[in-house]
Parts: C-alpha cells; structure tokens; sequence
C-alpha cells in the first residue's frame, strides 16, 4: 500500500511538468494568425567589386500563420527583376524554421549578369516575396507583399592571373602561361616569385587565350586591360635575369615588380655512396630559390656530398661538412670545396649516414643542412570546411593508400567550397603534422603540386582554396611531398 501511495505522489509531481512541456511544444508550432511580412536590410545598393564577400542584402520574414493547426511551415524565396511578375526568377526553397536568406556581393553580381542579363554599372530594381506553405491540406499557401529593391553591379575580373613573354619561365607559349597565386582577402590581388630572363612580359587570363591581357600601362607601376587586338600591347621589360617577385592587382590596375636576391647556385646535385656516385638533381623550392630538398630511399647509406655541376672536374665547388664524418642531424653547418683549392683532397669531407628513407633540405643562405631520416606515416587525412567532416579533426576524413606503396594515398568523392589541408597525425591539440599549401588561399591547379610538410603544428598555415564544390580525385605522395587535387 505504501508503495502504491509513493507511485501516485510521484505522478502528481511530475504531471505539472509534462504538462508545461506540452503546452510549450503546442505553442512552438501553434503560430496563431499573424501575417506573413518580409523586409530587405538595404533598399539602394552599390556593389562593391573590392569586397566581393562582403554581405551586399539579407531578406528576412515573419512566421507567417498555420490557422492554429500546428503543421508545419517551409518557405519559398523568389527574386527577379520588377516588371516580370517573376518569370525566370531564382527560387530557393527553405527549411522550416529558416525565416531569412542572406547574399553576397559576388552573388548578388553574379544574378544581376547572369541570370537577369543587366549591363555592369546600370542601376536594376529587383522585386523578392516569400511564399509560406502549411503542411496541412485545409490551409492555402500565404504570399507575402513584394519587397523591391535597386541594385548597381560591376564588370567581374578574372579569377585567374598567367605570366607570358619571353622573360616567364614558359615563354611565349599561351598553353603553358605560369600561373600567379592569387592573394587571399585582397580582391584582385595576385603575386608571384621566381625566377625570369631578361625579356619582356605581360598577363593573360585563360591559358592558350592572348586576349584579354592586361599590359604596361602609363607607366612601370599601372596595368593597361587589353581587350582587342587594336589596343596597345606594351610590355614590361626584365632587365637581367634573376629572381623577381610579382604584385599585382587587376582592379586598381598596379603592379609592383622587385627584383631579389639570387643564390650563387641555381641548380645543385646529390652524390655518393647512396646512389653509386651518380649525380642526382635536388629540387628547388618554388617559393625560396636558397632552398634545395632530396628525399629518397638511401639504403646503401654511407658517404656523400652535395655539387654544384653534375661532374667532379677540379673546379667544381662542392658543399660538404665542416666536420668529416658527419652523421645525421639537423642545423648542420655546411661549407664549400672544391679540389682547385684544395689540392690532393685535402678537405674533401663528406658526411655519412646509416641506410634509410630521409628527407633532406639545404639551405645555401644560411649555409645549414637538415639530414632526417623519414618514417612514413600509415594515414593521411583531408581537414578543413571544404572536407566532407570538416574542422572536426577527430573524424577527419581518410585517405587510402595506395597498395604496398607506403608514401601514396588516393581519395575520391565531394569537396564543398572552402578551405582544405592535410592532417598526418589528427592530434587534437592542432599541434601534430601538416601537409599545407605552398600558398596561402591556394587554388589547385589540378596538376602535381609540391606541398609544404610542417611539424608540430601548421606554420605557415597555408590552406588550398576550393571554389567549386563537387566531385574531386585527390593523389598525394608523402615522400616527395607532391599532391594532385582534380576535378572530376
């Protein structure tokens, strides 16, 4: 009897809760009869072809009513240009509970020239209105009153930036213009570093296309934008060759050309016991010309010493070790030799390593060496918004390696517009390894990209820069630490 009294005590305690509990969730769908009302935040708008991310309008709404039904309500947004009564307008269709839709400046840019055909710089009036539907058949969909606003676009500029002329790395050959880097967060912004002839140069905008260009303007600081083959086609000139790094904004029409400081050696080769005495090429990086990496399998292991011509002439100049003998390590000093100076091999030091996989990167600026052995690592993962996981490092996406090859892994399937680097380790703290961009904001060129390996963290933390979502097959290759990310 006791018990049963206990039971019917905890049931009237707990009753006046559950019904507060239903009555709040009657009321969060009994939207009672108030009218459906929308409004623009901005009634006059000047797009801005400088901040094309910025937010040019947001269209909010009310509820709308379901006739105290409690169904459910889902909205379809409508925009178009007034006059047409809304024919070829964009529609989107929202979720319930979504009562506001927001859009860009570039989008906004976009509508106005692409699917409404208006002339950049001319001032449209577009007219909106949002349609509620009841999820219960005694209900009429409700249309709310048109909200109209005026809007003035800009001519777009190309998303894409190539170096043609016989001073570029490829010469005159518009197939093979040399892509520039575009600058993130600064609207037609480009840049790019490297090494030019003595020649002549200019910009085009689509490979294997000679026109538009953009060209010398009035002096070596403008751009002149050269739509036909009737317009001026001046160029900029190089004066000597040598490593030049390239600013350049296709908006405000400016261009900054520098010249830096170039390395004694533009090329240097890989000898000794490891490859038989044979010379390898080292690789340049793209990005500083005073940095050379080998990454190889050196099983043989034993002596070797970096030259700076692919023989062992007596002039040769060799980079070696201050100290003979020396091992593996990190900051090695590295001096030059060469058997003109030294006659007989007095000097001639080598450093020697046991056999194994290293990575090795030399720096002739600073003159240090790093030898480090390389274990590879047995999973690769995709980070970032443009993932299918996204920033949750914990459930970053993996690749596949690609069969008893330990340095290559594959991954196919839908990449959203966004941000994308690769996480060796998926350690929660962000402080693990990296594989990053070779610059910030990168777009892929859908061709074998070298990518930058960061230790203990991302620094830099270069990101590539997917904008069109959709299907991609990504190849990456840890060792030589190359990446290819294509569209399907």
């Amino acid at each position: 009897m006791k018990t049963l009294y206990n039971l019917i005590i905890g049931i009237l305690l707990v009753l006046p809760s559950l019904l507060v509990s239903c009555k709040d969730d009657y009321m969060e769908t009994n939207l009672g009869n108030q009218p459906l009302v929308m409004s623009a935040s901005e009634q006059d708008i000047q797009l801005d072809i400088t901040a094309p991310q910025s937010n040019a309008v947001t269209f909010q709404w009310t509820s709308g009513s379901n006739f105290n039904t409690n169904a459910a309500i889902t909205y379809t947004f409508e925009l178009g240009l007034s006059g047409r009564n809304f024919a070829n307008s964009i529609k989107v269709e929202q979720a319930q509970g979504k009562n506001s839709i927001s859009y860009s400046t570039a989008e906004v840019n976009a509508i106005l020239l692409n699917q409404f055909g208006v002339t950049p710089g001319v001032e449209a009036e577009l007219e909106a209105r949002v349609t509620a539907v009841v999820h219960h058949e005694s209900v009429a969909p409700q249309v709310s009153e048109v909200v109209r606003i005026k809007v003035t676009g800009y001519r777009p500029v190309s998303s894409t930036l190539y170096i043609i002329g016989d001073a570029a790395p490829n010469g005159w050959d518009a197939n093979e213009a040399t892509k520039m880097n575009a600058v993130s967060g600064a609207a037609g912004g480009f840049v790019w570093q490297g090494k030019l002839k003595a020649g002549s140069l200019k910009f085009i905008t689509t490979p294997g296309q000679f026109l538009p260009s953009y060209n010398k303007g009035s002096d070596n600081t403008k751009l002149f934008f050269r739509e036909s083959e009737s317009g001026p086609d001046d160029k900029f000139v190089i004066p000597t060759t040598g490593i030049y790094k390239i600013s350049v904004n296709i908006i405000n029409l400016t261009i900054h050309i520098e010249a830096l400081d170039a390395p004694e050696y533009s090329e240097l080769w890989f000898v000794g016991n490891p490859t038989g005495w044979s010379f390898k090429p080292m690789a340049a990086d793209a990005s500083d010309p005073f940095i050379f990496y080998y990454h190889a399998n050196l099983s043989a292991g034993g002596e070797f010493k970096i030259a700076t011509q692919a023989n062992f002439d007596q002039s040769t100049v060799f980079l070696r070790p201050a100290t003979n003998g020396q091992a593996a390590g990190k900051n090695l000093s590295v001096v030059k030799w060469s058997e003109s100076e030294r006659p007989g091999g007095a000097n001639d030091y080598k450093w020697n390593i046991t056999g194994g996989v290293y990575k090795i990167r030399l720096d002739i600026r600073d003159m240090k060496i790093d030898i480090v052995p390389f274990t590879p690592y047995p999973m690769i993962y995709l980070v970032g918004d443009a993932s299918p996981n996204g920033w949750d490092i914990g459930n970053a996406t993996p690749m596949v390696a690609v069969g008893s090859d330990p340095y290559k892994f594959t991954w196919t399937g839908t990449l959203k517009t966004g941000e994308l680097k690769f996480s060796c380790d998926k350690k929660s703290d962000w402080n693990g390894d990296w594989f990053l961009a070779g610059q910030a904001a990168m777009e892929p060129s859908g061709d074998i990209e070298k990518m930058i390996f960061s230790a203990n963290g991302a620094n830099p933390d270069n990101k590539w820069k997917i904008t069109t979502a959709g299907t991609y097959i990504i190849e990456l290759e840890q060792l030589q630490q190359t990446v290819k990310i294509r569209k399907q």
